[in-house]
C-alpha cells in the first residue's frame, strides 16, 4: 500500500492560521465550513491579524481557506474567556487544499489554533 499523502510546504512568505475544526465538522454543529472556520477563537488577535490565509483542518487535511479581512471580539460566545472571530472569503483554488499540515503542526495538540510564519 503506497502512502498517497502530500503534506503542506509553506514558503517563508506564507503567513497561515491554522484552525482544527474536525469536531463542530464531523458533528455538524455549524451551518457550512465557513461557519465553522470562523468563530470562537482564543488565540492571539495580534497574530492573527498578520495572517494572509486561514487554513480549515479536519483531521489534519486542509478542507478550506479563508482570505480574512478583519477579526474581531466575539460577542455571541457564552464562556469566561474572550474569543475571537473572522470575516473574510473563500479561496477556492488554493494549493493548500487537500494537503496534510501533521509535518508541521503537532496533531496531538490540544490547541485547536496553530501559527506558520507569524
Amino acid at each position: 500500500m503506497t502512502n498517497n499523502i502530500k503534506y503542506i510546504q509553506p514558503t517563508q512568505n506564507d503567513h497561515l492560521l491554522c484552525v482544527n475544526i474536525s469536531k463542530t465538522f464531523d458533528n455538524n454543529e455549524r451551518e457550512d465550513i465557513y461557519d465553522c472556520a470562523r468563530h470562537y477563537w482564543r488565540l492571539s488577535v495580534n497574530r492573527a491579524e498578520k495572517a494572509e490565509y486561514v487554513l480549515a483542518i479536519v483531521h489534519g487535511i486542509v478542507k478550506a481557506v479563508f482570505k480574512p479581512f478583519r477579526w474581531y471580539k466575539s460577542e455571541n460566545y457564552i464562556g469566561k474567556s474572550v474569543r475571537y472571530e473572522f470575516e473574510g472569503e473563500i479561496v477556492d483554488n488554493s494549493p493548500f487544499i487537500g494537503l496534510c499540515v501533521w509535518n508541521i503542526v503537532n496533531h496531538k495538540s490540544q490547541n485547536p489554533v496553530a501559527y506558520i510564519n507569524i
